[in-house]
């Protein structure tokens, strides 16, 4: 009898019972929360996710999507896209392109970050089109975006000169008068911070900043001289102490920073025998390792913080994404052929729901 009770004790800890009825909005989340759940399949077998890329996004937000550049292993496209995000302890609010627009009428929301923070902008773009009136997305631009014209913006903790590669900006309008800006580059720096920010001063409290940089800092690199994992506390410590907690505006940093390729324990080591590996199976395996680091220190800085940094949160999207390995580019065939299979970027049907967590957050 007392090892059936352990037995039951031990299934109840390990499956999960969600509460329901609950709504994952700021509140309940609070200021640095943790979203767990699962990813199950939709109750129509025809869902496809929210959206067709190839109909429902603007044309300046066209993006490498899977189901519409996707050459590999396209039979498992259906079962990909039908998948669902469901939390434990909460329940999210289904997307509303309208009740967004309303909820960040006359906002600013300011994307900062690198590729990854490009394609959650991307998706936003397209979640939102049906209150879209303009928009745009290019390469960075020095003409429009004038910044690393006095400068050479060196990246901390690598040896010699490496300067910070300026990606892509982009914005968009809503016709509630909300704007979305991107500007997307790959590490922290803080006069290239500053240069951006420029034409968003002075910033407000009806501002938003949604920040992330860690893809561009791997851990266990085996070929990184310098010491990435360092630089990155210290990047995001300056980050924090200079300007998002001292800014008016609310700030959140999203806690998924996948750098997951390059390698099948999951830390993009560039080892040439992990990369034909993975080039060979044509897929991305799980991160054994959990990337966890970046969201454990950025929760334990922001709770030791204090008072000024209570307009700093967390954007809780890392446990949903990294159980999705099966979701990335690479497993549809982006990077095929190449040194580098893409286990790093994901398929819509991920990023979205990132996009869907900061509606029930700031709506």
């Amino acid at each position: 009898m007392l090892n059936l009770l352990v037995l039951f004790l031990v299934v109840q800890k390990t499956v999960p019972v969600r509460a329901g009825g609950a709504a994952c909005d700021g509140q309940a989340l609070g200021q640095i929360p943790t979203l767990k759940g699962s990813w199950e399949t939709h109750e129509d077998s025809h869902y496809q996710g929210f959206y067709d890329a190839g109909a429902a996004c603007p044309s300046w937000a066209k993006d490498w999507d899977c189901m519409l550049d996707g050459d590999a292993n396209r039979e498992e496209l259906p079962n990909t896209y039908n998948k669902v995000f469901k939390p434990y302890d909460c329940d999210l609010r289904p997307w509303n392109a309208e009740k967004f627009s309303e909820c960040t009428a006359a906002r600013r929301i300011i994307m900062i970050g690198d590729s990854l923070m490009r394609q959650q902008f991307m998706s936003l773009a397209c979640l939102a089109n049906d209150v879209v009136v303009s928009g745009e997305h290019h390469n960075w631009d020095e003409e429009k975006i004038p910044v690393a014209m006095e400068y050479d913006y060196i990246a901390r903790g690598i040896p010699g000169d490496f300067r910070i590669p300026r990606q892509y900006i982009g914005r968009f309008d809503l016709k509630s008068g909300a704007q979305v800006f991107l500007r997307a580059f790959g590490r922290f720096n803080l006069t290239l911070w500053d240069d951006v920010f420029k034409e968003f001063l002075p910033l407000t409290d009806n501002d938003v900043i949604i920040v992330n940089f860690g893809a561009w800092y791997p851990r266990y690199n085996v070929h990184e001289s310098g010491d990435p994992w360092k630089a990155w506390q210290e990047d995001m410590t300056e980050l924090i102490d200079q300007r998002l907690s001292r800014y008016a505006a609310r700030s959140f940093w999203r806690s998924s920073t996948a750098t997951h390729f390059g390698g099948i324990n999951g830390t993009m080591t560039f080892e040439k025998s992990l990369s034909e590996a993975l080039a060979a199976a044509g897929r991305c395996q799980p991160s054994p390792l959990n990337e966890s680091w970046y969201e454990d220190w950025m929760k334990t800085f922001l709770r030791s913080c204090g008072p000024r940094c209570s307009k700093i949160g967390l954007l809780p999207v890392f446990d949903l994404t990294q159980s999705r390995h099966d979701a990335h580019h690479g497993n549809f065939g982006r990077g095929k052929g190449t040194w580098i299979l893409d286990c790093r970027h994901f398929c819509t049907s991920v990023v979205d729901v990132w996009n869907v967590v900061l509606y029930n957050q700031l709506c």
